[in-house]
Order: C-alpha cells, then structure tokens, then sequence
C-alpha cells in the first residue's frame, strides 16, 4: 500500500497570507524564540517571495506586536476567567495565579513576544495598554475583594509585586533553573502561597 506523501512546507500557500505569516511567526517563536524570526524563513516556509511579509506587515517589529497584543489578550481571557472561579477572594487569587502560570508554560510564543525588547517600545505602549492594563485591573480588583481597606495605591503596589514575582517564575521555570532547588509539582503551591503573602503585607 502506497504512504502518504508529507505536505511541502514550502509549497505555495493559498489562501489569507496574513494570518499564515502571523500563525507562522507564533510556531517559530514557540520553537526557537522571537530573536531567529526572520521575513525570509517564514516566506520560504509558505512558499512564497521574500517581498510577500511586506505586503502586509511594515516590518519584523509590526508583526511581533500585533502577536504581542494577541498574547495579552488572551491571557486577559484566561484571568476573567479565573476571577469567576468561587466566590471567596482568595480562592480566586489561587485561581488568577494558577492561569498566569500556565498562560506563561504553555503559550511560549505568545509570552515572549508580549515581554520582548523589540517589542516593549515607547512607540509601542499605547497598543499593549489597553489589553494589559485590563489584566493589571484583573489582579488589582481581586486585591480590593481580599482588603477593601487598601488604597489604590497600595493596590497598585501589590499588583506590581504579584505579576513581577509570576514572571520570574516563569521566566526561571522555563529553562528549568528551578528544577535543581524545587520539584516542578511544588512550584505552583509556593507561587500562590507568596501571592498571597504579597497580597496580605
């Protein structure tokens, strides 16, 4: 019985080029991380010329940024939708810092185009706020349910503090330069547990 001949990567694509060279660029920064993204490997990987990305993104940096915005987007998603776990606050601190967690492990490409330094621009920033800032409030808004008593600022503090702490886990968990120190079953719990801590100080 004949095999299945394997599709051509570099077949030419048909079809919405745009979204093939964003979903593209995604894999590869999944893979490889966003400092080898380049216009020309992904035209040769859809088959096409290596004037086509220019068509449709101004350069690298627009197309890393509109995948950025995406990313913050859908970890905003995954935070409301922790927020509507329980009714208890700190139930639901627990859950925000669990959904950040795996936001960060199983969106690679999304977290670190959202985090990159071409793309955490000054000309940039009015684009990522929006999406963002929504997550900031998320967090902050759970601050307020576990001590009415904070100010906005003390808020804003804390939050600082819990999303600076859940990127370096991240951050560390990801080459696994935590591993030798803390067993990868236990990082969750004392993520939360010092959420917490952060969020009664």
């Amino acid at each position: 019985m004949p095999t299945r001949k394997k599709p051509d990567k570099t077949q030419p694509h048909t079809g919405d080029l745009r979204f093939a060279f964003l979903r593209a660029a995604l894999e590869e920064c999944s893979h490889s991380g966003p400092d080898n993204l380049s216009f020309r490997e992904l035209a040769r990987r859809l088959g096409v010329t290596t004037a086509a990305p220019y068509y449709h993104f101004r350069d690298r940096g627009e197309l890393m940024l509109l995948l950025a915005v995406e990313g913050f987007f859908k970890l905003l998603d995954r935070l409301k939708a922790a927020d509507a776990v329980g009714k208890a606050p700190q139930a639901k601190l627990a859950a925000i810092v669990q959904a950040y967690l795996d936001f960060g492990r199983q969106e690679r490409g999304y977290y670190g185009l959202m985090f990159y330094r071409e793309v955490v621009l000054p000309h940039n920033i009015l684009r990522l706020e929006e999406p963002a800032g929504q997550c900031f409030e998320t967090v902050s808004g759970v601050l307020k349910k576990l001590n009415p008593r904070l100010t906005v600022t003390d808020r804003s503090e804390r939050t600082v503090s819990i999303w600076s702490f859940l990127h370096g886990m991240v951050s560390l968990s990801a080459p696994g330069l935590l591993a030798r120190r803390l067993r990868p079953e236990h990082e969750d719990r004392v993520a939360v547990e010092v959420c917490k801590r952060i969020a009664a100080s």
